[in-house]
């Protein structure tokens, strides 16, 4: 009984942590280039494997966790500043910690003149910085943005919006809902994947089906319930076993 009671338990944590996952990915529904994130749970028959694995949480399973990186639907705004990657790629910025990437679009204009992201990191372009040198002809101009990212104040080019690819999106981590890393010395493929254009006055919105996660949280509910209840049951056993022992 008591190997039962840890097989139940042993079931339980995964779901526990899944679920996490599902709600994290439900309150990020309406985040601009959220990418969901999944779990990944994989039985180890080698009990010395699992003991030395350290990715195996639970006795006996590897669990992992992983992003989907499948694109959004695009959504358009009108706004000249909001771009979308349609395709591969992403954006570079400049963080405190070095260079960041995301999918989100979402950029404005710092006082100085610099092209920002929601969080007022730099948005790198090819050559650098992309700076607008005349904040009062912004006001009055027309800001438009190529495919290939090139940015244009009246027809002017002002800088290139650099986006970069990775062989394996695999090898990036989360930093924050939109922000990603990747370990340093890891290669970059420089501008968009062939295919891969830049769409101005459109946010690329997150990939998470809220119909799926909610159908996927309610099963997932249940299936613990019931788990729960086969451990309360062998809890009850143990202890009925303990009291006859005792008389």
């Amino acid at each position: 009984m008591i190997e039962g009671i840890q097989t139940a338990e042993t079931a339980m944590r995964p779901k526990m942590l899944r679920m996490d996952i599902i709600a994290n990915n439900l309150a990020n529904v309406s985040t601009t280039g959220f990418k969901k994130d999944e779990l990944f749970v994989r039985m180890l028959n080698d009990s010395a494997a699992a003991q030395a694995d350290p990715a195996g949480d639970v006795d006996g399973l590897q669990i992992t966790q992983g992003i989907d990186f499948t694109e959004g639907s695009l959504r358009q705004t009108g706004n000249p500043l909001d771009v979308a990657i349609q395709g591969r790629g992403f954006f570079v910025v400049d963080t405190p910690d070095g260079e960041r990437y995301t999918r989100s679009g979402s950029f404005s204009l710092s006082p100085a003149g610099n092209l920002i992201t929601g969080d007022g990191s730099q948005v790198e372009g090819s050559g650098g910085p992309i700076r607008f040198p005349d904040m009062s002809r912004v006001q009055r101009a027309d800001v438009s943005i190529t495919e290939s990212g090139e940015v244009m104040i009246d027809k002017e080019t002002i800088g290139k919006i650099r986006v970069v690819d990775f062989a394996d999106t695999s090898v990036l981590t989360k930093e924050s809902a939109t922000v990603f890393a990747a370990p340093a010395g890891t290669p970059l493929i420089e501008g968009p994947a062939s295919g891969s254009t830049l769409k101005q006055g459109f946010l690329e919105e997150s990939n998470v089906d809220p119909v799926h996660e909610m159908i996927a949280m309610t099963e997932l509910q249940r299936s613990f319930d019931t788990d729960q209840k086969v451990l309360q049951a062998l809890d009850d056993s143990v202890s009925k076993s303990l009291e006859v022992g005792k008389v």
